[in-house]
């Protein structure tokens, strides 16, 4: 397994490390969190992807001053070792949470769809294992399975032609019916869908062409915002206003729509198959994890990656009540999200004003 300290990801690792770790499992929730505008939602992706692509600027700026270090190294060089390891300590937290809520999220959907009469416990040990073997294997084990993962779920787009034949044409317009604060919170809700893309302040140090990061991070980033685009409109045209914001999952029940003469149940198969997206995502997240308790423990030790997916587990198992499990995964680690995305604008802030000094 490919280990190494050097540069390895190439032009199309980076893009579909973007694509598929903000994929993950929030795209199949996607119409129901932005349902509070209606039917404008099928344009609020453009929306997200702008905020995402403006905050993508400043990691790049970050990170190609200081091309050999990953964002944990960074700030603490920049806030010093007290400062900087707390902030790294965040992340890590946040990491674990990410790991969290999306394994949580899927095998809860797995278990009320298809394993109805079965415990959580296996299936959950399962999809652990699965995730630590592709993380151990370093980023670009993570990169090479985001691959395989996008081409084993891409197709799946066909699907939605059922929506756009079987749906309402009239649904889509006119097309800003909705109020400003209202699309601020359907903003708000979703955004926690496009995370993923900040984990550029990890691996940008493993890019062997580093200046053209940002083209290729923004490609795998709008890829992601068309599939939103897609689904969401598809969405809107099939499904009343009421059903989006009744429906948890609209997108599977949007493919019980489809009609196949050789396959039934189609959300089943979905369901099935969108375990690559929800490794893919999560493997990557557990190697952020990893790295930042190198950074917190200054020593890089394997076991760092046992001690971040048993503290990931044992959140899942411990975390019974309904207000506590949203607290953790809606709340704190959306919060610790944001303060990631943002972080690099204070970091370069910081370096500008020790850049000042130094040259005065």
């Amino acid at each position: 397994m490919d280990k190494g300290e050097f540069p390895k990801l190439q032009s199309y690792h980076v893009i579909f490390l973007v694509q598929n770790i903000m994929a993950g499992e929030g795209i199949l929730a996607l119409p129901h969190l932005m349902s509070g505008v209606g039917y404008n939602e099928w344009w609020v992706p453009f929306i997200l992807g702008i905020i995402a692509q403006l905050t993508l600027f400043p990691m790049y700026w970050l990170c190609i001053r200081y091309p050999q270090k990953n964002l944990f190294e960074i700030s603490e060089i920049l806030l010093g070792k007290v400062l900087g390891k707390a902030f790294n300590l965040l992340f890590v937290l946040y990491a674990v949470f990410s790991i969290s809520s999306i394994c949580q999220s899927y095998i809860r959907l797995v278990q009320s769809v298809t394993l109805t009469e079965e415990t959580i416990t296996f299936p959950l040990l399962c999809l652990f294992a699965v995730m630590v073997y592709i993380a151990m294997g370093g980023i670009k084990s993570v990169a090479r399975f985001c691959i395989l993962a996008f081409f084993f779920t891409a197709w799946m787009i066909v699907y939605l032609k059922w929506g756009f034949t079987k749906g309402e044409i009239s649904h889509i317009f006119p097309l800003v019916t909705t109020t400003f604060p209202k699309l601020i919170k359907a903003v708000d809700n979703s955004y926690a869908t496009m995370f993923g893309y900040e984990l550029l302040l990890v691996f940008f140090p493993y890019i062997v062409n580093q200046r053209k990061a940002l083209k290729h991070a923004s490609i795998g980033l709008w890829i992601n915002v068309l599939i939103y685009v897609l689904v969401t409109f598809s969405s809107v045209m099939y499904f009343s206003e009421w059903q989006l914001r009744q429906l948890i999952y609209p997108v599977l029940n949007l493919y019980k729509a489809v009609e196949l003469s050789f396959l039934e149940r189609i959300e089943n198969f979905g369901i099935t198959l969108w375990v690559f997206l929800i490794l893919s995502t999560a493997a990557a997240y557990l190697w952020m994890a990893k790295k930042g308790v190198d950074s917190v423990i200054s020593k890089k030790r394997t076991w760092h990656l046992f001690l971040c997916a048993i503290v990931s587990y044992e959140t899942i198992i411990a975390l019974t009540s309904t207000k506590i499990e949203s607290a953790v995964y809606d709340k704190w680690s959306v919060l610790a999200g944001y303060v990631m995305i943002l972080y690099p604008i204070l970091l370069l802030g910081v370096h500008a004003l020790r850049r000042h000094r130094v040259q005065s």
